[in-house]
């Protein structure tokens, strides 16, 4: 399919992730059956807890929820070691769009990041859709970021394993063995592998990364953790994107396989309406990947008691939450150059991982802030990325 026929809703699948991309293809096709296939979205009512919707054209926020929710998944799933079958966000993004400047951004919230819970009490983001359902993580979102919702979307894990099968995997360049043991990750040979259902969703898992060091014949950790899995979430994200395009998203048969696992396994706030996603479909027709902004709060490593957690340095990430608060404006790529700049400056991971600039010199952390658009960076070694030049799948 050309790309100048691929409209937002397909070309934001990366901001979505692949388990939301569906509930907008209705926009890619314009097909009256995929109108009313859609429509039939499971619906969650959230409440007041969402922002009032803002007027047609103007900015709005829209909150992307990866259910860490085993109860669907076999008992041997890989998925399940050494955890329970519990309701909890494994993955909380922001998406912002801005019709009238054809502009979007996407904040990605580490789960282990400690707050204060809407309601009262401490504890980790993720907790608070355990504790209190997605009407307490919206609430704590605006609470403790000053950030408006106005729409909720969430997928979980059955999900995302049954529409990367639907698109027949998604590929991804491990240049050295790759392996998480604690989702099931186990990539060995280097190289470019399409990774089934189960292996991407132990991909996108990951937080334990290690990859295999020939020269010491050892395995080495990511240090970065949570925000090592943040940027590589991010790459795969657009790694889907393209296979989906190449799968032909607006084929009426791929079309009715995706729409019918988003049926069994995605949901929507019950203000969430199809036209909604049409409307944003036409608004954002020509909206180039490329320019999506990718951001993530700058934190630090901490023990709470016997928990680990990431510490927000709320100085250092308000000029990112300004740009979801609508205080300041999405940063323009002809003006920022690329949303994955080069760092300047930069924060703190775990006390007790090993830490490096990630441009050289001394010893500092892998959460880089910049005066331009902020990305969470890692070493590279841990991110995985086909050589310059080349391309995977």
């Amino acid at each position: 399919m050309p790309s100048n026929h691929r409209t937002w809703s397909q070309r934001l699948l990366l901001a979505f992730n692949i388990s939301l991309a569906v509930v907008c293809l209705v926009a890619a096709g314009g097909l009256g059956w995929a109108y009313s296939q859609a429509s039939a979205l499971p619906r969650i009512d959230v409440g007041a807890s969402l922002s009032p919707p803002p007027p047609p054209g103007d900015p709005q926020n829209i909150l992307l929820v990866g259910i860490d929710d085993g109860m669907t998944l076999g008992a041997g799933d890989p998925v399940l070691r050494g955890r329970s079958a519990t309701l909890n966000t494994d993955t909380i993004m922001i998406l912002r769009v801005d019709p009238k400047t054809q502009q979007a951004a996407l904040l990605s919230l580490p789960r282990d990041l400690y707050v204060d819970l809407a309601g009262g009490g401490k504890g980790r983001i993720n907790s608070a859709l355990a504790i209190g359902g997605p009407e307490r993580l919206i609430e704590t979102i605006k609470q403790d970021f000053d950030i408006p919702i106005n729409h909720y979307a969430m997928v979980n894990f059955q999900g995302f394993e049954s529409l990367v099968s639907a698109i027949d995997g998604v590929p991804v360049y491990f240049p050295f063995g790759s392996r998480d043991q604690a989702t099931g990750l186990f990539q060995y040979d280097p190289g470019c592998v399409t990774l089934s259902g189960d292996q991407a969703l132990a991909y996108a898992r990951s937080r334990q990364f290690e990859i295999y060091r020939p020269e010491s014949k050892s395995w080495q950790k990511d240090p970065s953790s949570d925000f090592g899995r943040i940027t590589r979430q991010q790459q795969f994200i657009k790694a889907a994107l393209r296979k989906a395009v190449s799968k032909g998203i607006r084929n009426p048969f791929v079309l009715k396989d995706l729409l019918g696992v988003a049926q069994k396994n995605v949901t929507l706030d019950t203000q969430f309406s199809i036209q909604d996603l049409v409307d944003l479909g036409t608004q954002f027709r020509n909206f180039d990947p490329e320019s999506l902004a990718t951001y993530s709060p700058v934190a630090s490593g901490a023990m709470v008691g016997e928990m680990s957690v990431l510490i927000l340095d709320a100085p250092a990430s308000q000029p990112i939450f300004d740009v979801f608060r609508g205080t300041a404006p999405i940063p323009s790529p002809l003006l920022a150059g690329s949303t994955t700049p080069e760092p300047t400056t930069s924060s703190t991971m775990s006390p007790s991982s090993t830490t490096t600039r990630a441009n050289g010199g001394s010893p500092t952390s892998m959460v880089t802030t910049t005066t331009r658009p902020v990305t969470t960076t890692t070493l590279s070694d841990f991110i995985p990325r086909a050589p310059e030049g080349t391309t995977c799948g």
